[in-house]
């Protein structure tokens, strides 16, 4: 398409109008993008189709805009035959160029610091600033501003919306479809407020995943909400006293703020990839009050640590009464934790006789067990015993839940646990065959 309009005459003119139908259709994504995303996963229940689906919708048309630039900058370029591939080999060098950085800017800077609206604001006033470069005639300046100029009061209205935009603690209503959201390095953050069983709750969404949730009521707000995150105390059924844990994967915190609020004098580290979410844990999920009412700063009983889990790991000299992993992505576990090769280094950050504890959504048999089978099969090979507790239903074996799977070198005893029928030929999970994907998405269909 680009090609044949950058054969047409009137070239720099197309390209104006090229430019001005890309700054509407961007400045546009911003302000119909939740009423989109709500209606579309309202009907739309598959996360990956869904997520085809709205950027389909959101994105198709400015970046077919966006793709028609270059081949008329190309050739408007192009003066005569013997310049030709020196003019196209530059515009292509620029192009890549652009294209490197902005991937780099775009994840690592760009969006954990501007977010991701802004920075479509930003992109629209590049654009716009672009058009009075062009080569236009007189007559056609009135018109072009014009559009330029609401185009720019929009931005500036937005950006002044944002500077003045102070939500503090207030979490707005989710029964008409709203929330407080937040761009991080790693993820797309939605926070909002809803009912579990006529109490007042607060949920932490990444990535369109439930990853934690907290009590609202100021007498609760160190409680568990979710089941599966009470049998993390299946921990202190070891055979040696629980004093220092590592949790990784921190998200709302919910279950180091019941840790330490529960438990005297015990200590725990809690490694968290991403900063962002740390510090909406702080606003959002009350963290900041458990660090003040518990006097942290002084007694350090925890301690926050900003780093990837596997990374730690690799490094890590402290030993440990009892490890924790409750880390995903979206609705997948962190693969580079689930392999043999992070398993060994679990081993050797425990103390004799430690154990460790991790979150596996599985069913107990079937096509939907074959995730929770590799990795059980996996902790097998670095642990003596593992023990896997079902933590809603041991009847129903092949629905998925939330499964407590324990690993330990020593002799335990625990009610409901569950005897998985472990083939021969089972997945071990190593750094060079770890086919999660493969897995995965016969595990959380429902």
């Amino acid at each position: 398409m680009g090609g044949k309009i950058a054969d047409k005459e009137n070239k720099e003119n197309n390209l104006k109008l090229i430019l001005i139908c890309t700054s509407i259709f961007v400045i546009l994504i911003p302000f119909i993008q939740k009423d989109m995303l709500m209606n579309i996963f309202r009907y739309i229940k598959n996360i990956k189709i869904g997520a085809i689906i709205s950027t389909l919708l959101l994105f198709f048309i400015p970046s077919l805009c966006m793709g028609c630039i270059t081949p008329i900058i190309t050739r408007l370029k192009i003066n005569d035959l013997e310049t030709a591939g020196k003019s196209t080999g530059r515009i292509n060098a620029i192009a890549t160029i652009g294209g490197i950085t902005g991937t780099f800017l775009g994840g690592f800077v760009l969006i954990p610091n501007i977010g991701s609206s802004n920075i479509l604001f930003v992109l629209t006033i590049i654009l716009v600033l672009l058009i009075p470069l062009i080569n236009f005639k007189i007559k056609e300046k009135s018109s072009i501003y014009v559009i330029a100029i609401i185009i720019v009061s929009l931005i500036s209205l937005k950006i002044y919306a944002d500077l003045n935009n102070t939500i503090g603690d207030e979490i707005l209503d989710n029964k008409n479809g709203e929330y407080v959201s937040y761009d991080t390095e790693y993820g797309r953050v939605l926070i909002y407020n809803s009912k579990l069983n006529n109490e007042n709750i607060r949920i932490l969404n990444i990535d369109s995943g439930y990853e934690s949730a907290t009590f609202t009521d100021d007498n609760k707000v160190n409680e568990l909400v979710f089941d599966y995150t009470k049998y993390y105390d299946l921990m202190f059924n070891a055979n040696i006293e629980i004093n220092n844990t590592l949790l990784i994967g921190g998200a709302g915190y919910s279950y180091p703020k019941y840790y330490i609020s529960h438990f005297e004098n015990k200590n725990m580290d809690v490694v968290e990839i991403d900063g962002g979410i740390t510090e909406i844990a702080k606003k959002y999920f009350y963290l900041d009050k458990l660090l003040v009412d518990y006097d942290i700063q002084n007694n350090k009983r925890l301690n926050l640590i900003t780093e990837d889990g596997r990374t730690y790991l690799n490094k890590n000299t402290k030993k440990y009464d009892a490890i924790l992993n409750d880390a995903f992505s979206g609705n997948s576990p962190a693969k580079t934790l689930t392999t043999i090769e992070n398993i060994k280094n679990v081993k050797k950050s425990l103390n004799k006789n430690g154990v460790y504890l991790t979150n596996i959504i599985s069913s107990l048999d079937g096509e939907k067990s074959k995730f929770l089978k590799a990795e059980v099969n996996t902790l097998q090979h670095v642990f003596k015993n593992v023990y896997v507790i079902p933590c809603h239903d041991n009847n129903d074996v092949y629905s998925s839940q939330n499964n407590m799977v324990i690993a330990t070198d020593d002799n335990l005893s625990f009610e409901h646990s569950f005897k998985l029928n472990i083939m021969e030929n089972e997945i071990v999970i190593t750094d060079e065959y770890c086919p999660i994907d493969t897995l995965i998405p016969k595990v959380w269909k429902k």
